[in-house]
């Protein structure tokens, strides 16, 4: 697994912390333990959400619980202020990605002590949409599986700078690349549906 170059942190070896269980925080959960992290717990005021988690192959945490434990806070809660500076465990990276209005703001997150940090005006979904679709598009994916995410989000962070975790959304060739590598990885996992 690739080791996280602003934290020295390996991603299978870290406990990952989701704050916030809907459908992002479900989905980013389960692309993670596709990807072969051992160690998701997640917090989210609705139980259900929990358990799902656990059903997933997570773990089911308390907010001051999952902030205390993990390595890697990915939040997704649409709650601004959520995570206040005396939260943040120290050497953790923080991706605070509700829009317009984090959890935590990255300065903050920094000066309480994360490693790293960043918002969803950084960390976007409009980095692997584009190439994701385009991909299953062009080979005519039945489906958009894990092999096919994971795929786009190692180029992403190929692409990503010394001092970026990301690379910018009009960066000249991401889009294309990712577009490649969607449509590898979707003719090796068999998802193509073949025209007569």
């Amino acid at each position: 697994m690739d080791q996280d170059r602003f934290s020295g942190l390996m991603l299978n070896k870290s406990v990952v912390g989701m704050v916030g269980l809907g459908a992002v925080g479900m989905g980013t959960s389960k692309l993670l333990l596709s990807y072969g992290v051992k160690a998701v717990i997640g917090a989210d005021l609705d139980e259900t959400a929990c358990a799902r988690l656990v059903a997933a192959g997570g773990k089911g945490e308390a907010l001051d619980d999952v902030l205390k434990k993990a390595h890697v806070i990915i939040a997704t809660t649409g709650c601004p202020g959520l995570i206040t500076p005396e939260m943040v465990r120290k050497g953790s990276v923080i991706l605070a990605l509700s829009n317009p209005k984090p959890e935590i703001t990255p300065d903050q997150a920094i000066q309480a002590g994360a490693s790293f940090a960043a918002d969803g005006r950084s960390v976007n979904n409009a980095l692997a949409f584009p190439g994701l679709f385009r991909g299953a598009l062009n080979v005519r994916a039945t489906r958009i599986n894990n092999k096919m995410k994971i795929a786009a989000a190692k180029v992403i962070a190929k692409h990503a700078e010394e001092n970026e975790l990301v690379p910018s959304i009009l960066h000249p060739s991401v889009h294309k690349d990712v577009t490649a590598a969607v449509e590898r990885a979707a003719l090796e996992s068999g998802v193509i549906k073949h025209w007569d």
